[in-house]
């Protein structure tokens, strides 16, 4: 922790590590004594027909795990980072400006992300190409993963490029990364979950 110009470490924020705390403990209780005596289905299941897919616990766990990771870098940042400024309480044209960059990288990410496989195979329609409809081929590579791709990966990456000024070697290996992982997870390994935005169409 830094200290302050008087020579003082900074007080800690008793409210984060507090949040942090409570966050991380139920995260654990949840994983170690709720989850395990109160749902019955495993993490994964397999079908009727042999295939893997989600169990009952497999959302809650993901989701008590993000929790937990989340919870911790809350509490460590708390204790051993800098102490944030403490907010003006007013509404400036600096939040407006940070509110409106923000919506605007996430709904041109989501835009892309939902209209981009449809408008693809639109075309490849009018050109003769393919004959079926996007609702047939939803299922389908390489045209599943055209808008998840893209539109996550527009998304994701504007969102840290804007956070950080700049464009690193290492997000965009890290969009990449993550968005395959998430694609090895959810379309390979279990095959009943479609990808965004297939599941709507």
């Amino acid at each position: 922790m830094t200290p302050s110009a008087d020579g003082q470490r900074p007080a800690r924020d008793p409210w984060s590590i507090g949040f942090g705390a409570v966050v991380l403990v139920s995260a654990v209780m949840a994983l170690t004594v709720w989850f395990p005596n109160d749902i019955k289905g495993g993490f994964i299941d397999l079908n009727q027909v042999g295939k893997p897919e989600p169990g009952d616990a497999f959302f809650p766990v993901i989701l008590a795990g993000m929790l937990l990771v989340l919870s911790a870098a809350q509490l460590l940042g708390a204790l051993f980072g800098r102490k944030p400024q403490a907010p003006s309480g007013k509404l400036t044209a600096e939040n407006l400006k940070f509110l409106v960059v923000f919506y605007v990288i996430v709904l041109i990410g989501l835009t892309v992300m939902y209209w981009l496989g449809p408008l693809v195979v639109e075309t490849l329609r009018s050109m003769g190409t393919i004959d079926q409809t996007y609702r047939q081929l939803v299922d389908t590579r390489p045209y599943k993963y055209l808008g998840y791709v893209t539109g996550g990966f527009i998304m994701s990456l504007g969102l840290i490029v804007w956070a950080e000024g700049g464009v690193r070697r290492s997000a965009v290996l890290s969009v990449v990364i993550v968005q395959a992982l998430l694609i090895l997870i959810l379309d390979v390994l279990l095959r009943n979950i479609q990808l965004p935005p297939n599941a709507d169409f």
